[in-house]
């Protein structure tokens, strides 16, 4: 679906405007500009510190789940060598 933007000029910079049928105007990061793959609003969605704080989130995530699994492989070996048996 090609999406229909206008393009100005602020400050040397320049910013994609695109209009919505229920909220107006906004801004956005287009996939392609002219034709080239814009890399950056793939990668990092646009922003730094919102690319910053989903890697940290998703690492939080990841380490979570590794520390759980580690509990739980110890608790499966220390139950496993105990003289104690288990019905």
């Amino acid at each position: 679906m090609k999406r229909d933007y206008s393009k100005i000029e602020v400050d040397g910079e320049t910013v994609y405007l695109a209009k919505n049928k229920l909220l107006g105007w906004s801004v956005i990061n287009p996939y392609k500009i002219d034709g080239v793959i814009n890399w950056k609003n793939i990668l990092i969605g646009g922003s730094w510190v919102k690319f910053g704080i989903t890697v940290g989130l998703v690492l939080l995530i990841l380490g979570c789940i590794s520390e759980y699994s580690t509990a739980v492989t110890i608790a499966n070996e220390c139950l496993t060598k105990s003289n104690f048996i288990i019905t």
